[in-house]
């Protein structure tokens, strides 16, 4: 099975803008990466936020620490650049916006397809079972003593993965893939940003609400999970998600409260 995706029009500028509050759309047919594209120019888009760096195809996307994001042509890859100072998100609390960048995509994709279990695993990844749909990437970067947020992310919609390598496609899917149909990619952008956009000002008006979501819809609660923090492996249960965001293992010894790391393994 193809893909029957083509690039050609895909995207309507004016209806993104009408439909969102995104106030400009830096659109290429093809990037390296829109995050490394909204760091470069992060001055200009500051002084336009939010708004969005759209690409049809991604050559070389990033994920966190640095591993590669494989992408092909139907996929839908992007970024959203805010300035931190207009988050309705407190300071110590932009940890968390990884977090409900990764609610934010499950709730879209959810509302796309009702019935199928989307699960989030720590910190956003977004999953169907145990195959990866979507990978996200939130950064800060400064410029003009202004400080942006990034968040990038890339959703396997109209893409197969059944063309991937095999280590790929066998830990990753897409909506076309599951469903085998394309999809309106710019219906789906809309209701990412939109949901977004709720999710983030949720983290201030109801962050215990947000966070019993990420907890409701975690894959790794009850499993057990190898964590590499740094270049310390940790490995105990999941017993879920804390109030600032960190994922909370239960070793033999002791209780890991884990703000940051890759999660290598579970089971």
């Amino acid at each position: 099975m193809s893909s029957p995706f083509n690039s050609r029009g895909t995207f309507n500028f004016d209806r993104i803008k009408e439909e969102t509050d995104i106030s400009h759309v830096e659109y290429h047919d093809t990037l390296p990466s829109t995050n490394l594209t909204a760091v470069e120019l992060l001055g200009p888009l500051l002084d336009n936020t939010p708004a969005l760096v759209l690409a049809s195809n991604q050559s070389a996307g990033r994920g966190r620490k640095g591993n590669a994001w494989w992408s092909s042509g139907g996929a839908l890859t992007f970024s959203w650049v805010v300035d931190a100072a207009s988050l309705p998100v407190a300071a110590e609390r932009r940890p968390m916006v990884s977090l409900a960048a990764g609610l934010a995509v499950r709730d879209a994709l959810t509302e796309l397809l009702p019935t199928c279990p989307f699960v989030l695993k720590w910190p956003n990844d977004v999953l169907i079972g145990d195959q990866k749909i979507c990978g996200i990437l939130v950064e800060q970067h400064s410029v003009d003593q202004r400080q942006g947020v990034i968040i990038g992310i890339g959703v396997n919609v109209n893409n197969s993965l059944l063309g991937a390598p095999p280590e790929i496609s066998q830990r990753a899917t897409s909506l076309y893939d599951i469903e085998g149909r394309s999809f309106d990619l710019n219906a789906v952008l809309i209701t990412i940003l939109n949901r977004l956009s709720f999710r983030i000002k949720q983290l201030t008006t109801q962050p215990r609400l947000a966070l019993a979501e990420t907890n409701r819809h975690n894959v790794l609660t009850g499993r057990i999970v190898t964590l590499q923090v740094g270049d310390a492996m940790i490995t105990g249960v999941c017993v879920g998600v804390d109030d600032e965001g960190q994922l909370v293992l239960q070793s033999e010894r002791q209780l890991h409260r884990c703000a940051s790391g890759i999660v290598a393994n579970w089971e």
